[in-house]
């Protein structure tokens, strides 16, 4: 700001220059520029407005004219709000204070809400007068409406984290859009619907019936908004619908135009779930800032649409789950009831038929009868069980409560259990002193809890032994059954009383059970109003307490007492009789179930498998066991039975069975564990294995088949199923075997072969004398034969275990590593060649190849350094004969090149002699002018062509279209040809544009056409052919390339080329014409041209058929067509007092250039190199109009010079002159204007003319 106030032209200001202004104002001002706080100030009576840059901002669009301008103009739009405070300020002398005041500026073309804290304070002049005002100012809007938004969203978030439905989360957006309009003042919710449209869920600022307000859009319908077009980012739009009905804010000077559409997201949903219409604040900028806000609420907006979801997808989820808890409970009700009618059925017959004379049934039959009775009761037990259970659960269980002793009661039925101890070995003891008083219970159900506690406690314990104890604590009867069994694991203890919950791989004396017993007791307990609670420690033993009130509280009204149905009651000698069946063995089961007949397949019926195997049978039920035993053993099957996995783990260690045939739930370990430890036994992991189970259905199957099983077999099973099935698992694992024995056979046939031939493959690395090489991906030998030490003098065990790299010639290893690189990654090598280091340190030369297998390369070497010597040898023959041939060429164009040059000498020597005989006629003095002229120009075209060939013309050039030229060319061509030849052109519709020379294309082209028509005898037909977006090929050993490259051919129908005279068409001076025909420098200009241009010349012949010549150049993309040049007069304009800097170091040439420029009329200073010219510059930087330098001098080239006179003065012109520099044969591209020599007169006119009227830069002023 200090800058703009110096450039200021305050003379035409009220304050004047500002020498005249007051030192109070000057010092005011300087405060102003230097403070780094906004400041703004005022001065005089027109209110003259200053500010420093920190106060630039808050101007905006204002601040290109707001310096020097009146205050009041400058804060138009302000003015009733700040002006009143400002005029107190000058009329009083008083400061104001205004904090967070809200002004709306027009500082980027619209009034803006903005806020700012600030201070007027008076400025006095040197005379104490109050001359202005001084402002300092915090704008603050930021702060306000980024702490006005996140009142906003903390409200919203308050109020969304106490929704729990999705019409609760669409009230409380609106409720808190609603009391805080500020930053959207309209806005409409809508969330989508299954069918694919948008409903509106809430409206805030639209009036009603509002056209913007649909309440609902259909599917594909368009809607006042675009809705479906908003995905993962919001959508602007400016003109709000609704035609004339505007939206308005009281208050807002403009009305509503535009929207923000934000999507609502929803929890793993790809498209939103909704759209949020924010209208816009038109008085607030649509920043980044004011984007993301909009964002953030929508996405608050989405969180509480998702957390109201997953709220009541749970309440669902848990009404759902209390139904299939109801559902399941009536279900085991109805189910135990069902059972119980054909379980009485069954269980009445066989009493009444045991109940009978001991004579009237054989003993086996009777023992049948007796297993048949004891699992029936069994059944109707855990049928009772459900029963019971299900009906304490849905409410409907009743107790029939009666004074009893209870302390009677509980020792008679737990001493059904002492000789069930005793002959388990463990102590059993009860403490069940007498109570005081009866304790009303319902002895049906005491007798179930206490039985369900010491059958559990009998379960569980192996050793030491079971307390049963009653006493009285308090006003409390407590019962405690202790064990010192296996004990309760601690994370347990918590589940323990749920329903059908079971302590998974507890060691019990069986793995049966419904797991409801615990859970029964606790409900039967509570129908007491009492509590039970367990105390254990792994391995040391449980205790269980249960807890009924001597004095129970009244029963509910309408609980009315009934006697409880006999057929419920619970005998204790079905818990012992069950429990007494853990202990028993095998043999204890009689023979008789070897009678069971009619579950054995038929006589004589065909049954798949074979007999006499050895099955090993576990099993925890001693019934199940002995069953199946009699059922193998009837069929030939020698049966070794077990009890539980553990023990079958080690009767199948000390004798693999045949068939394993085993159950899933079983003690120490179960089925599972014990498949699991089979298939891990090498001895045993082929053993055929057979599962029994329980559980019904595919997925159990799957289960049992997954873990390894050969077959599962669901309970109940028929005799005739199993039979089956162990004979066809035992054929199969007897097929397994047979063909495992012909694998072993085949095996070791193959392993026999694979000795034999590994054998071979040694004798042949041993005797190979070839290198053989094995390395990893690290360069590192893994293996190398003996040919290394013939070939290399390197011991195998010197070289394995060493990089590659150790022994590789220094200059080829990079090229080896790169090479190595490439094997490793699977690319074989085929003929890589590099050096090796002999033991003796000389080089020998290898050709390799390779092939991967694996993280290893395998390599092949062969020796080639005979041929490498061979092949050096005949290469310096080649080269020798190449100079030879060079040497016969140069001297070839050594005379060609006297013997023109001395033709063209002797002509101009011959006028030179004429001219200068005193009164020689005018037109004689004409025509020797013209003879010298027309030589000199012979000899730039004789120059020009040998540098051709010798790719070191300086060429100019420039991009063009091919065809175009060509077309043009055609016409010429035809006139050179003469009119017997026919000249046929071949275009393509495709153009194609090449960068090169354009005139000396032309001229390789007119070369073409000459050579061709002087090989047609002026008679026959020339065809011109453009081919575009070809490739180069390989060309007499030079290099192709993939392209794209046009191809210009012409082919005639001449005599042709003959083949001996082919290769040498393109030397200088090599001609097959008759002398005085041609100069022999015309293909080779071709051909110069041709490769100094990127590209090549071809050529294809015929002897009496013709020749074809194609040129190649590399094509490239089409430039602007620069604009054309005012044509030249002809005669020399003159140089009308335009300076000319001419750098040249030889002498005769600058004399003759400076006088021909003088005689121009151009202002001449002759510097004799670059330092000097630079010099002339430096001393005069505005003196010259032009720089005219030759190129080949010392120290700095005329490149160099004028490249370094462009980094000085860029806007003045510079022209080079050359007949010939490697310097521009090399930089074609360097941008200056080029003259050729020889030059006339009017070339260096036209070309002096031209660059000094392109020149644009103006001299500095000096």
């Amino acid at each position: 700001m200090g800058g703009r106030m110096r450039a200021y032209d305050w003379s035409q200001s009220p304050l004047g220059p500002p020498e005249t202004w007051p030192q109070s104002l000057k010092t005011a001002i300087r405060i102003v520029l230097t403070s780094r706080y906004a400041m703004w100030m005022l001065w005089g009576p027109d209110l003259t407005f200053f500010c420093n840059d920190a106060y630039r901002p808050t101007l905006g669009v204002k601040e290109s004219w707001a310096l020097g301008a009146r205050s009041n103009r400058v804060w138009e739009e302000i003015w009733p709000d700040i002006g009143p405070r400002i005029d107190h300020v000058l009329a009083t002398g008083e400061a104001t204070w205004d904090e967070g005041l809200l002004l709306f500026l027009e500082r980027a073309g619209f009034p803006e809400e903005t806020y700012h804290t600030f201070s007027y304070s008076p400025l006095t002049d040197n005379a104490g007068a109050i001359a202005g005002m001084l402002c300092v100012v915090t704008e603050e809007t930021e702060r306000v409406v980024g702490d006005r938004r996140m009142r906003l969203l903390g409200g919203l978030g308050g109020r969304l984290a106490r929704s729990r439905t999705r019409e609760a989360v669409c009230e409380a957006v609106a409720e808190s859009l609603a009391e805080t309009p500020d930053d959207i003042p309209a806005s409409l919710l809508y969330l989508f619907d299954g069918a694919g449209g948008a409903r509106l869920a809430r409206a805030v600022g639209f009036p009603a019936g509002h056209p913007a307000a649909q309440d609902h859009v259909a599917a594909g319908a368009l809607g006042a908004w675009p809705l479906s077009a908003v995905e993962t980012e919001a959508v602007l739009v400016e003109a709000m619908p609704g035609g004339g009905s505007p939206l308005a804010r009281p208050g807002w000077g403009r009305p509503i135009t535009s929207a923000l559409l934000a999507p609502i997201r929803g929890q793993g949903e790809d498209r939103p779930v909704g759209v949020l219409v924010a209208a816009l604040n038109p008085h607030r900028p649509l920043d980044p800032g004011y984007r993301g806000f909009v964002g953030l609420l929508a996405g608050q907006v989405s969180a509480g649409l998702a957390s109201a979801e997953a709220y009541e997808a749970e309440r669902r989820r848990a009404e759902a789950l209390a139904e299939l808890d109801r559902a399941r409970t009536v279900f085991f009700s109805n189910i135990s009831h069902e059972f119980r009618t054909p379980l009485t059925l069954m269980l009445s017959p066989l009493e009444e038929v045991l109940a009978g004379p001991e004579a009237a049934l054989p003993a086996d039959t009777r023992h049948l009868v007796t297993v048949a009775h004891r699992n029936g009761l069994r059944l109707l037990r855990l049928v009772n069980a459900l029963l019971d259970f299900s009906r304490v659960e849905a409410g409907r269980a009743t107790a029939r409560f009666e004074p009893v002793d209870l302390a009677a009661l509980t020792a008679e039925l737990a001493g059904n259990f002492r000789s069930l101890c005793e002959q388990a070995g463990l102590a059993f003891a009860v403490d069940c002193p007498a109570l005081a008083e009866p304790v009303a219970v319902d002895r049906d159900m005491w007798e179930k809890v206490v039985l369900n506690l010491l059958s559990n406690a009998f379960k569980f314990t192996f050793a030491g032994g079971i307390v049963v104890a009653l006493g009285r604590e308090g006003d409390q009867a407590v019962l405690s059954v202790s064990d010192t069994g296996i004990g309760i694991p601690a994370a347990e203890v918590p589940r323990l009383f749920e329903r059908f919950h079971r302590v998974e791989g507890a060691r019990g004396r069986t793995f049966e059970g419904s797991g409801i017993g615990l859970a029964l007791v606790q409900e039967l307990v509570r129908l007491h109003q009492g509590e039970i609670a367990v105390e254990s420690v792994p391995e040391r033993g449980s205790t269980f307490r249960v807890s009924l009130p001597l004095r129970r509280a009244p029963m509910e009204a309408g609980a009315v007492p009934l006697p409880a149905p006999a057929a419920t009651a619970v005998r204790a000698e079905a818990f012992v009789e069950e429990a007494r069946r853990w202990l028993e063995s095998p043999a204890s089961v009689p023979d008789a179930l070897a009678d069971l007949r009619d579950l054995l397949p038929a006589e004589g019926a065909a049954r798949p498998g074979v007999t006499g195997g050895h099955v090993l049978l576990a099993d925890d039920n001693a019934d199940m066991r002995e069953h199946l035993r009699r059922l193998l053993a009837r069929d030939g099957y020698t049966v070794t039975a077990v009890a539980d996995g553990r023990a079958a783990l080690e009767a199948a260690r000390a004798r693999p069975p045949d068939l394993l045939l085993t159950d899933v739930m079983m003690p120490h370990l179960d089925g599972f564990g014990l498949l699991q430890a089979v298939r891990a036994d090498p001895a045993l992991r082929e053993v055929p294995v057979i599962v029994l189970s329980a559980r019904a259905g595919d997925e159990a199957k799957v289960e049992g088949l997954d873990a390894g099983a050969d077959d599962y077999l669901t309970k109940p099973f028929s005799a005739r199923e199993l039979l089956a099935r162990v004979g066809a698992n035992l054929q199969l694992a007897r097929v397994r075997r047979e063909a495992a024995d012909a694998l072993r056979s085949l095996n070791a046939s193959l392993e026999s072969e694979v000795a034999e031939r590994t054998a071979e493959r040694d004798r042949v690395w041993r005797n190979s004398r070839d290198l053989l090489a094995v390395l990893g991906k690290d360069g590192i030998f893994r293996a190398v034969n003996p040919a290394w030490i013939a070939i290399l003098g390197r011991d195998p065990a010197e070289v394995v275990g060493r990089s590659f790299l150790d022994f590789i010639w220094p200059e080829d290893a990079e090229a080896s590593r790169a090479a190595l690189d490439e094997a490793a990654a699977g690319r074989n090598l085929t003929g890589f060649e590099d050096r090796y280091r002999h033991a003796d340190g000389s080089p020998r030369w290898i050709s390799w190849h390779t092939s991967r297998e694996g993280d290893l390369v395998y390599a092949y070497g062969r020796e080639i350094t005979a041929e490498k010597s061979q092949a050096e040898a005949l290469r310096q023959t080649e080269e020798a004969l190449r100079q030879s041939q060079k040497l016969e060429a140069v001297g070839q164009l050594t005379g060609g090149v006297a013997h023109d040059f001395n033709n063209l000498l002797t002509i101009i020597r011959s006028s030179v002699d004429f001219l200068r005989r005193p009164n020689l006629p005018e037109e004689r003095r004409r025509r020797y002018l013209e003879a010298v002229s027309d030589t000199v120009d012979r000899a730039a075209k004789l120059t020009s062509q040998l540098l051709a060939f010798a790719r070191r013309q300086a060429l100019k050039p420039e991009t063009f279209e091919v065809g175009l030229v060509l077309r043009a060319m055609a016409d010429m061509i035809d006139t050179v040809t003469g009119a017997r030849v026919a000249v046929v052109t071949e275009l393509p519709e495709e153009r194609c544009y090449v960068h090169a020379d354009l005139s000396q294309f032309e001229t390789a082209l007119v070369n073409m056409a000459v050579n061709a028509r002087d090989a047609m005898a002026g008679e026959g037909t020339l065809v011109l052919r453009l081919t575009c977006g070809g490739s180069l090929p390989t060309i007499r050993g030079h290099a192709g390339s993939a392209g794209p490259f046009a191809a210009i051919a012409l082919a005639d129908s001449g005599s042709g080329i003959p083949p001996e005279v082919l290769g040498r068409i393109f030397e200088p001076f090599f001609t097959t014409k008759e002398v005085g025909k041609g100069t022999g420098l015309g293909l080779s200009q071709v051909f110069g041209f041709a490769k100094q241009s990127g590209g090549n010349v071809d050529v294809a012949t015929a002897v009496g058929r013709g020749t074809t010549f194609v040129l190649y150049l590399p094509e490239v993309s089409p430039e602007a067509e620069p604009e054309p040049e005012e044509p030249v007069e002809r005669p020399a304009p003159a140089g009308a007092g335009r300076r000319v800097l001419v750098v040249e170091d030889n002498v005769e040439v600058g004399r003759f250039a400076t006088q021909t420029l003088q005689d121009l009329g151009y202002v001449t200073t002759w510097a004799a190199n670059a330092d000097e010219a630079l010099a002339h510059l430096e001393a005069d930087p505005a003196g010259f109009d032009v720089v005219f330098t030759d190129v080949v001098m010392p120290r700095m080239n005329g490149v160099e010079l004028g490249r370094e006179i462009r980094r000085r003065r860029p806007g003045l012109p510079v022209v080079l002159a050359s007949g010939y520099s490697h310097v521009l044969a090399e930089e074609g591209h360097h941008g200056f204007e080029l003259l050729q020599k020889p030059y006339s007169v009017e070339d260096l006119s036209r070309v002096l003319r031209q660059v000094t009227r392109r020149r644009r830069t103006p001299r500095p002023p000096g």
